[in-house]
């Protein structure tokens, strides 16, 4: 029997703020601090993947922040250098600066010195196409990447291609994807962009969409976007299989005062091979949380057993949290938000409710930038 162990994380999300944290005195950035204390989980893995939330851009006065998103490439050295072997970038921020960025993020990739692949954004039709499959251990995994929101951007008429997206009219197109992976590998696992943000639970369009990559064949769901965490599930597909879906990882990194946005998870995933078929044998989620300093002037990400309460106490998110609502976030109370996110208990003490919530939130932000007053970043 043949085991290989896939992790994953969710939204590599860079705020004003953990730019200026990255940025040194030749005016180059240095992003690799995120990822010191997931390094070792990220190398015991055989497949590690990481949402990018956000779009590099080469000039460096395209630099910018919520609500339209531009990274420096140096996101991507730190990418590599922390042994990440894939990266989605099909998300609500894939087209902030429209189809250029786009052909600059593509083309970071394809000239990275470290092989390292990418899915869910191209600049040709050929690529698009192209089926991403990673093999180790005589196990092939497909990957495949789609985004639901796209924040209002149009798709480029002459360019529509460059976002993979998961609407009603792309169904057909992902069902054939997903069968041309079906053919050339023996896990498919499919991640999703999608869901309402802030919200601990998924919406009725994650729960549609889930069984409908289930019954086109998906053997594993990985979602990203709410910016929390939600809990994990089983999906029965139309022939009997049970698909592990987790439909949100959360962020990674960011700097968003908004609940819960400080706990992620990073998916732990075992696919074994006996006999030549290969199943999902384990799908967890090791809870992760951001840590900043009380300047701002560093960014990391920890396991969340690895976390104490020293360090919950140096955090300037966690006492702007305190100082808005009145919130005391230690490690009890992060370890019951977990508990009460896997068990499907955290919406009780939300204060988001439903979407039309947060859309509402979302308009006082973009507010609020407006007058130079955001706390979301």
């Amino acid at each position: 029997m043949s085991k290989i162990i896939l992790r994953a994380v969710g939204d590599n999300l860079l705020h004003k703020q953990v730019y200026k944290a990255a940025r040194k005195e030749d005016g180059s950035y240095c992003f690799d601090g995120a990822f010191e204390h997931v390094g070792p989980l990220i190398k015991e893995a055989d497949i590690s993947v990481i949402n990018q939330e956000t779009v590099y851009v080469n000039d460096r006065k395209k630099i910018s922040s919520f609500p339209s998103f531009g990274s420096p490439v140096e996101a991507g050295d730190a990418i590599r250098k922390a042994g990440f072997d894939l990266v989605t970038h099909a998300s609500n921020h894939a087209l902030d600066k429209g189809y250029q960025a786009i052909k600059e993020t593509v083309a970071y990739w394809e000239n990275a010195d470290k092989e390292c692949e990418w899915t869910g954004i191209h600049t040709s039709r050929e690529d698009a196409e192209r089926i991403r499959i990673l093999e180790r251990k005589g196990i092939r995994v497909a990957f495949l990447n789609y985004t639901a929101p796209l924040n209002y951007h149009p798709i480029p008429p002459t360019h529509p291609y460059c976002v993979d997206v998961m609407k009603g009219y792309s169904k057909k197109r992902i069902e054939r994807q997903i069968g041309m992976a079906r053919q050339k590998a023996d896990i498919v696992a499919v991640f999703p962009h999608w869901g309402c943000e802030y919200l601990y639970e998924p919406i009725p369009a994650q729960v549609k969409w889930a069984h409908f990559f289930a019954d086109a064949g998906a053997d594993l769901i990985i979602g990203t976007h709410p910016h929390v965490l939600q809990y994990k599930d089983d999906i029965i597909s139309g022939d009997g299989r049970k698909v592990p879906c987790l439909y949100s990882l959360g962020n990674f990194i960011s700097c968003q005062v908004i609940q819960g946005t400080m706990l992620g998870g990073m998916a732990d995933i075992v696919i074994s091979d006996e006999g030549g078929k290969a199943t999902v044998e384990k799908a967890d989620i090791i809870p992760l949380v951001t840590h900043t300093n009380s300047d701002y002037s560093f960014f990391t990400t920890y396991p969340l057993s690895e976390y104490n309460d020293e360090l919950a106490a140096e955090s300037k998110i966690f006492a702007m949290m305190k100082k808005n609502h009145g919130w005391d976030i230690d490690m009890k109370y992060l370890n019951k938000l977990y508990e009460d996110i896997m068990n499907r208990h955290a919406m009780e003490n939300s204060i988001y409710k439903s979407p039309k919530d947060i859309s509402a939130y979302n308009r006082r932000a973009v507010l609020r930038i407006l007058m130079g007053k955001s706390n979301k970043g």
